[in-house]
């Protein structure tokens, strides 16, 4: 009678074809990792180990990487950003807007680069809105720049994105700033006064040009041509080239402090020039000092075209001296007076018409401290007459007894 084969306790057998590990190849009792024909690893006996499954797991996982379909770009918050930044249009922008918008996308960048640009949906731009509700200011730009770079990613990648969520995303309010409010004539007197003559210079700098700041710390001396009373200006923001009428009291004040220093106009008492940050910090101690309320270097900026305006000067003339390139820029400056010429005229055509009338109305018109038939000084001063003079006889002629 023949053996019966028995197996073995403990003994492993070996796994048929349709037990195999996808892509494992018995070749002559040699075991492979096979892919598209080329690319063969050899595993190691018995199938099935523990050594054969971590050689098996790395041999996978090595294809896999060598023969991964390269990644998809162009399509994260990152990759549409830096597309942006490229741009022709972004690279004709003034040299302080690209400082700033830069900025403003480089730190979005960093916090959201590697989100795809299409899944910032109009939930999720919510949700950075509710963020940033502590920084009104910065959410506003970064809305204001993501919706340019949407746009041009929109245009680069037709169909992507059917439309621009960011510009249906709502602004944050932001509290009302006083860097441009005007300095009254009464603020600006008992801060000349009280200023030193380096500073008294700088603020008339600041008052008579109507410039900014970083452009009024850096008047030199080449600048100002004493002969023609001019003083050429490049502006720092947009990069205009503007010439000014110096008029005598800017003249007088440049003068009294010329040859302080060889690259500047205006400098510090102790001969340095001046910055904008320095000359804010001396503001406000001094403003301290005289317990006034606060006032800003560029408010300075508006202190001249708001008087101008109200005076009846066109925007364009005003705009020549400033160097806006738009009424709408410029009436940042104007609000309240923008208005201010037109309104008046028609209110002095109001009191022409009705002058007549309020004269008429002022001959023989009650004086009383209760004037007036209504109201309840009107029945107060009724109930004291009567107390006096007794009640109005009724209606019917009775009279009191």
């Amino acid at each position: 009678m023949p053996k019966t084969a028995t197996k073995k306790s403990g003994s492993r057998s070996k796994p048929t074809k349709s037990e195999r590990l996808p892509y494992v190849e018995v070749i002559n009792d040699h075991i492979y990792y096979r892919r598209n024909r080329t690319w063969r690893v050899p595993l190691p006996s018995p199938e099935g180990s523990y050594a054969f499954l971590r050689a098996y797991d790395k041999a996978k996982r090595a294809f896999e990487a060598e023969h991964a379909p390269p990644p998809v770009t162009g399509h994260t918050v990152a990759d549409a950003i830096t597309s942006y930044l490229g741009d022709a249009s972004f690279s004709q922008l003034r040299p302080n807007t690209r400082s700033d918008y830069r900025r403003t996308l480089d730190k979005f960048r960093i916090q959201m680069g590697h989100v795809a640009i299409a899944g910032l949906n109009e939930s999720a731009i919510d949700v950075l809105r509710d963020k940033s509700a502590a920084d009104p200011v910065g959410w506003n730009s970064l809305r204001s720049r993501m919706i340019e770079v949407v746009r041009k990613y929109r245009r680069a990648n037709p169909g992507k994105m059917p439309a621009n969520p960011w510009e249906s995303s709502k602004r944050l309010k932001v509290a009302k700033s006083d860097a441009n409010r005007p300095w009254p004539a009464d603020v600006l007197l008992k801060v000349l006064k009280a200023a030193t003559p380096e500073f008294r210079a700088l603020l008339i700098g600041y008052l008579l040009t109507s410039q900014r700041g970083s452009d009024v710390t850096v008047f030199a001396p080449s600048d100002y041509d004493a002969t023609a009373k001019t003083l050429r200006v490049r502006q720092v923001k947009t990069g205009e080239d503007i010439l000014l009428h110096v008029p005598p009291s800017l003249a007088a004040t440049i003068e009294a402090m010329a040859g302080r220093h060889p690259d500047r106009l205006f400098v510090t008492p102790r001969g340095k020039p001046w910055t904008t940050a320095n000359a804010q910090e001396t503001l406000a101690t001094l403003l301290k000092t005289l317990t006034l309320p606060r006032y800003t270097l560029h408010g300075l900026r508006a202190t001249g075209p708001v008087a101008l305006k109200m005076l009846g000067v066109e925007n364009r003339a005003i705009r020549a001296l400033t160097g806006h390139t738009s009424d709408a820029n410029l009436e940042t400056y104007l609000k309240g007076v923008d208005r201010y010429v037109l309104a008046k005229a028609s209110q002095d055509s109001l009191d022409e018409q009705f002058a007549s009338v309020l004269v008429s109305a002022l001959e023989g018109a009650n004086t009383g401290k209760a004037a007036g038939i209504t109201g309840r000084a009107a029945a107060k001063s009724k109930a004291g007459m009567e107390e006096r003079v007794g009640p109005k006889p009724s209606s019917t002629g009775d009279v009191p007894c």
